[in-house]
This record gives structure tokens, sequence and C-alpha cells, in this order.
């Protein structure tokens, strides 16, 4: 099963990022959809596409369904094009100047100093409630039983980013630090020349009981006969932490920003200090800008437990998106628990039912340059896991097999369009395989391409094949290679 989750997961995102990857080898927010203009099938808009064996020539929408030979040499000018918009060159100076920065600065030089200040910050905040907390857990052998008692002395801490002020400067292989308002870490390249990374916050803080810290403090174990019995001591630590709305980090080097990251969280979407994962709701979005004119911007990224998750995701290079990806989906099933509980040392994942965690209505849509889409939707992903470990566990049955891999296909809707147009140009579908073993035969599903110009199906691997994509696998793997020689690493192709 696991072979054919990976297989069609790779269907749906590598054949838009790179056909050269393939062919080698409680005022509570409201959740909105992704919305993807370039493309009219989108999570708010489904329509149905044209009939691709019948597109209209009147609609400005619709286009010619292109053959298999076509479409091959359509994917590949793409590919090329893609890569050639992306060239190593312009990440070398970042890149190098990353390898250094790891080199020396979090290799080499030592951090005690901020440790400290961290735990001197964590201190000045930590204060006693008072109070002795007492947890058991007991586990039964044959005749025998253990018994796993836990004693907390209780503490809480309000952590804000307030707290964490001050500069640390880089000198002889240690940080040193100095008092301040802001929080900043000043360092040199490899040219002598100043670097700045510093974090600011602003905005309105909401309070979220994020973690606990336990420190063991002691203890003693109890063993007579058929009863075994551990009793260990804690410090426990309530830490609630000040979410900010907005937190930017900036890297300068001298008065040039080489990258900034900027993360605003809508803090109507926190109700209280304990997240509840099953029905609380959060809302960020993250935009990361480089100065040589590439930005990263998850303009969303929306949780809400037993309701809706949404992503939408852009790649720009000097305003033009080079890749975009919007996703949505419906949660359900999610137990009830704080965010909080899992840093716990009496957390065990099997006291909460999270194998019933659903999804359904799964829309993904991945495009490329504009010029190649691959749109798909999943109604139910239990049934769908549940039909492909069926269908595992029948690897030697044809029809049980062959059975459960038609009720998978059932639940999806994958295709593959061009231009933001609604033509399909090709669908993506699990298709059974029968293989020879060394004492009997067995079946396996892998992803296969149906195309809509009335061809036959064809499997990614004949597809993508290293002939007619020989352009684009030399390409990717000049440019990998290139990437890889940037950090001084090898790729063994």
């Amino acid at each position: 099963m696991r072979k054919i989750l990976i297989s069609l997961f790779a269907a749906l995102f590598t054949m838009t990022l790179s056909v050269g990857v393939v062919s080698c080898g409680k005022d509570e927010p409201t959740i909105e959809k992704p919305d993807t203009p370039d493309n009219p099938n989108t999570p708010d808009n489904p329509n149905d596409p044209n009939d691709p064996n019948n597109p209209n020539p009147g609609d400005p929408n619709s286009e010619t369904v292109m053959t298999v030979a076509q479409q091959k040499q359509y994917l590949e000018s793409v590919a090329l094009e893609f890569m050639d918009m992306v060239p190593a060159g312009e990440f070398r100076r970042l890149g190098e100047l990353g390898k250094y920065i790891t080199d020396v600065y979090i290799n080499y030089y030592n951090w005690d100093r901020v440790g400290e200040w961290g735990k001197d910050v964590f201190n000045a905040a930590r204060e006693p409630l008072g109070t002795t907390s007492f947890e058991t857990r007991s586990e039964y052998w044959g005749n025998y039983t253990y018994t796993y008692n836990y004693i907390y002395s209780n503490f809480k801490a309000l952590l804000m980013a307030s707290n964490f002020k001050g500069h640390f400067i880089a000198k002889n292989g240690y940080w040193s630090y100095e008092q301040a308002n802001d929080l900043q870490f000043l360092f040199y390249d490899q040219q002598g020349q100043t670097l700045v990374l510093k974090v600011e916050t602003s905005g309105m803080t909401a309070k979220v009981h994020a973690f606990d810290v336990e420190d063991w403090t002691g203890g003693y174990n109890d063993d007579f006969g058929y009863t075994y019995t551990n009793n260990s001591y804690y410090d426990r630590t309530a830490c609630t932490i000040g979410v900010p709305e907005k937190v930017i980090v900036t890297l300068l080097q001298g008065q040039t920003q080489l990258v900034k990251t900027t993360v605003t969280i809508d803090l109507k979407s926190v109700k209280d200090e304990e997240f509840d994962l099953s029905n609380d709701a959060v809302n960020a979005t993250v935009k990361t800008e480089l100065n040589n004119g590439y930005v990263l911007n998850f303009s969303q990224l929306g949780y809400k437990g037993n309701s809706t998750a949404t992503v939408q995701f852009t790649m720009t290079k000097n305003g033009k998106a080079l890749i975009t990806l919007a996703a949505s989906g419906d949660l359900s099933n999610i137990p009830s628990v704080n965010v909080s509980a899992f840093s716990s040392e009496m957390f065990d994942a099997d006291d909460y039912n999270f194998d019933d965690i659903n999804g359904k209505n799964a829309f993904v849509k991945l495009d490329v340059l504009g010029k190649v889409q691959m749109q798909g939707r999943l109604t139910d992903v239990r049934k769908y896991v549940d039909y492909l470990e069926k269908a595992d566990e029948n690897e030697r049955s044809e029809s049980q097999f062959k059975s459960y891999i038609n009720q998978a296909n059932e639940l999806t809707d994958i295709n593959l369009f061009y231009n933001g147009k609604s033509t399909k140009q090709a669908t993506v579908k699990l298709e059974p395989f029968r293989e020879d073993g060394w004492s009997s035969s067995y079946w396996t599903a892998e992803p296969v391409l149906f195309f809509y110009d009335g061809s036959s199906y064809s499997t990614f691997d004949a597809f993508f094949n290293d002939v007619d994509f020989s352009r684009t696998i030399d390409a990717f793997k000049s440019l990998a290679n290139a990437y890889a020689n940037i950090i001084g690493e090898q790729i063994d192709w």
C-alpha cells in the first residue's frame, strides 16, 4: 500500500513540478478555501471541464486536446523553461553564505552563553504554584504488576517575546552578551562584513498554553516480589507563550537585506489559553523575501479542528509566478486533545483515537508557470487508504485486488490541464499489473496516464522515459549538481 500511495502522490506533485525527477527515478474566523484565479476549476468554482473529445472552439477557456507525442514535447519545454528560470548562480551568494554560517557559527561556535541567557529568562518568568500533582499508570504482565507514579511540584511561566532581549556578538569562538531593547545576533561573513540577524514582534498578543517543561528531581523503586513500583519526582512548569500578531526575522549584510521572513497570525482565531485540536482554529501567513528577487509566500495557512484545513502557496521571481499550490480539505474525527498535552511524560497516543482521523473532499492544485496544471480531488482519505490496504492484503487474488483498486479509483479525480484551460489533457488513475515472483505471481498497482486523444494509457515510467525526456534529465542533473556544488556537496547519480 505504501508503494501505491507514494506513486500516486508522485503523480500529483512531481509531474507538474519537474518532469525530469520522475524520469530519473469565541469569535471564530471563517476559513476560506484557496482561490486559484488562473483556472476556473477551483474549490469554490468546481466547473466540469469541457468534453475532452469534443472541445468547444467557441469557448475561450477550451483548447484542442494534444496527442501523446505533443504532450511529451510540451511538458519537456515547460520543464526546461522552469529550470532556466531558477539557475543555481542566482542562489550562489546565499548558498555559500549559508554554508559559511553553518560551518563557523553553528557548528564551531560555543553557544553556552546563549543557553545560559535563555535559562535566566525562563527562570525569571517562573513562579511556584504551591501545589503538587500525582499521576499513576499500571501495567500487568502475567502475575507481575508494574506501577509508575509521577509526582509533580507545579510551576507556571508566562513567556513573552518582550522577555527575550539582548545583543549577542560573535568573537573568538564565543558569543558575548550586551543588554538591549531588542534581540539581535551580530557576526561576520567570509569577507569580514557585518551580518545582523534580528527578530522583531509587533501588534497585540494572545496567550496560549503551549507546552510543559518537566525536570526530573529524583526517584526510587520499590520491589516486592510480584509488585514493582517506580516513583519519580518532577518540577513541572506550565509554559504559556505570548503569541504576537506579527513576527519579522531579518538577515542584513551591511545595509543590504538578504532575507526577510514575516509571520502574521490572526489572533481572533485563538479563543483561550488551551488550544484543543478538535475544535480550535488558527489562521496565519508566512512570507519569505530573498534579495535575488524570489519570494516564497504562504498567503494562507488555515486550520479549524474537525472542519477545514487550507494552504495556498506561491513562489515568484521578480513578480512572476513560478509555482502555485492550492490545497484544502474537510477534517473529521480529530480527538479532543490540547497541544500542551504532547509534552507531558504521561502522554500516551493510545489514550486518544487518532486512528479515526479522516479528511474528505481533499483538493490539490499545482500550477507551473501558468502553463501546466495538475488538479486532483480525493473524496474520502480514510476509505482510500483502507481500499489500498485491502488490495495489498489480497495481492495474490486477481479479482479481489482489482476490485479494491477500482473502488480506490472511484474516490479520486486527478487531471492534467494546460495553459489554465478547462480541457482535460489526461487523467491519472491506478492500474493493476501482474508481477511474477520466484514461486508465484502477485499483483501491484501503479499510477498511469489516460489520454483524451483516444489513445490507450501509459505508465509513468513509459511516458517519462529517458529517450523522450533526455534533455530534461540532463538539464535537471546539471541544475542539481550546480546547486550541490554551491555548498560543496556531491550527488551520486
